[in-house]
């Protein structure tokens, strides 16, 4: 049976696409609840690529796991482009959510300092991607490595930032994708009969 043209397969995708949309207005609504006199229609259509960056990772993750589950517990082994696809994911993600958490150092411009205080912000701001950035380098080659990191730092993230039901946005936008992110890597470690390159 052809995997991309599983009726389940379709049926995934549409719901998916369908949270995906429900999510962004949420958080598009959030928003502007928050400050209607703030927040201009401007402002909602540019942080929408923004919220994306996370979400698509978030169910296009579930997506290729769901997938990759199904044909893996039917066959016994994913086929050779899903492979690839299991392969390249949680380093494309990884990059893309490292991209993500590294838009909140920007801010720091924002403020009246010195360059160098600036500077030393910036940077600080910048250590929770940066120390993610070494995982990935480190896990390139490494699904295992990459698996038990990104698992860590989503517990990290989860323990930093998830301290009351106001942090629900917080657990959608970076732990999920992330912890995610270390599922992929798990998928690509055990799930792979030989390594891609």
């Amino acid at each position: 049976m052809d995997a991309e043209k599983s009726p389940f397969n379709r049926i995934l995708l549409i719901v998916l696409i369908a949270l995906y949309v429900l999510t962004i207005a949420a958080f598009s609504y959030a928003n502007w609840a928050a400050d209607p006199s703030f927040t201009q229609w401007w402002m909602i259509l540019l942080n929408i690529p923004i919220l994306s960056i996370p979400l698509v990772l978030l169910y296009g993750s579930i997506y290729v796991l769901v997938v990759a589950w199904r044909e893996h517990s039917a066959l016994g082994k994913v086929s050779p482009r899903l492979a690839k696809i299991i392969h390249w994911s949680p380093r494309a993600a990884a990059i893309l959510i490292i991209f993500f958490i590294s838009l909140f150092s920007l801010d720091v411009f924002e403020i009246q300092a010195s360059p160098l205080e600036l500077l030393g912000g910036f940077l600080m701001h910048n250590l929770p991607a940066i120390g993610m950035l070494i995982l990935l380098i480190v896990a390139w080659k490494r699904p295992a490595i990459g698996f038990a990191a990104f698992l860590i730092a989503a517990l990290a993230f989860a323990v930093l930032f998830l301290r009351d039901i106001y942090a629900l946005g917080n657990l959608i936008l970076f732990v999920l994708p992330i912890l995610l992110v270390a599922g992929l890597f798990f998928a690509d470690w055990k799930w792979l009969e030989a390594p891609l390159s």
